[in-house]
């Protein structure tokens, strides 16, 4: 049985219809607690830490033992995901990001996501004179506003925030039974878009050998304060988050992701701690040498859509 994803907000069950952020919630709300939207039980788990990294982990909120979601509950996957898709026609004259299939599945279609890529990507390089009709591989005019492109980005960033949020193998399997991804004229698989602080070696491998070349979907913690480097062109901010380390052939290795920021405003909303998830191009730096225990990488951000928090604010 699934067990839904990660929660923010909950009722009290002694407060009638009020809804409550999980931070004004405690351990001592447990059973006492139910979904916003169904009122299926749930309890809140308190923020700690995860693994050797240390990286924080937020106070969130998460179905009760043998409690279960009803199947359109905004809270299950299948339910998340519709809204998403409906969230994702809000702006007009958009071409879909998600297609509806016959077997009630929907294509996410990569390849507007790499030609919404390329536009913002240019639009900074160009300082903001592009032209991005002239631009798309397709050459068809998807992108015909910055809604529209910051659009693309939230649809895409919003998919792989449900990701993240579940917790279970068997929401994993229904959500990659939903949501296939479509690239080109073929499929990738969710692990080849999606990676957490558990495959970043796997990540950095793959970038290593150049065997990615499309966006993926990062999930990183941030760690410290953003940096300025004035020389750099396209990226002067960049934010380092917490690593992975990892063991490799009685070897330590630590894999440590690297926001990259095109403009000062993407970096105003971010702070140490908060968890993220990012899509955007990733490129792996060279090992300084072998005796190194240190492997990086870079995800590059231009739009503010690319990114959203795992759990959001009150």
């Amino acid at each position: 049985m699934g067990k839904g994803i990660k929660m923010e907000f909950a009722k009290k069950k002694d407060s009638g219809d009020a809804v409550f952020h999980v931070s004004k919630l405690q351990k001592s709300d447990n059973e006492n607690l139910g979904c916003r939207y169904c009122g299926a039980d749930i309890q809140y788990v308190s923020a700690h830490t995860r693994g050797a990294s240390k990286t924080p982990v937020s106070a969130h909120l998460k179905l009760w033992q043998d409690a279960e979601h009803r199947n359109s509950c905004g809270y299950s996957v299948k339910g998340a995901v519709e809204f998403l898709v409906a969230d994702s026609k809000s702006v007009e004259n958009t071409n879909p990001i998600f297609v509806l299939q016959n077997d009630g599945s929907y294509l996410f279609r990569m390849n507007i996501l790499i030609d919404a890529q390329k536009v913002a990507q240019n639009i900074t390089e160009s300082g903001g004179r592009f032209e991005s009709s002239e631009h798309l591989s397709t050459r068809r005019n998807y992108i015909r506003s910055e809604e529209q492109l910051a659009s693309y980005f939230r649809s895409a960033a919003g998919i792989v925030k449900l990701r993240s949020l579940i917790q279970e193998s068997s929401d994993v399997e229904e959500l990659k039974r939903l949501v296939k991804i479509q690239y080109k004229n073929g499929f990738i698989s969710w692990n080849d878009f999606y990676y957490d602080d558990t495959r970043y070696h796997i990540l950095f491998n793959r970038l290593a050998k150049g065997n990615l070349p499309h966006p993926v979907a990062v999930s990183v913690t941030l760690k410290g304060t953003v940096g300025l480097n004035k020389e750099a062109r396209y990226f002067p901010w960049s934010f380092q988050c917490y690593s992975q380390i990892n063991e490799e052939n009685k070897k330590r290795r630590v894999y440590i992701p690297r926001l990259q920021l095109a403009k000062e405003s993407l970096h105003r909303s971010m702070s140490d701690g908060e968890t993220f998830l990012i899509v955007g191009d990733a490129w792996s730096n060279k090992v300084k040498d072998d005796f190194s225990i240190f492997r990086s990488f870079n995800i590059s951000v231009y739009n503010k859509s690319q990114f959203k928090k795992e759990l959001d604010a009150e």
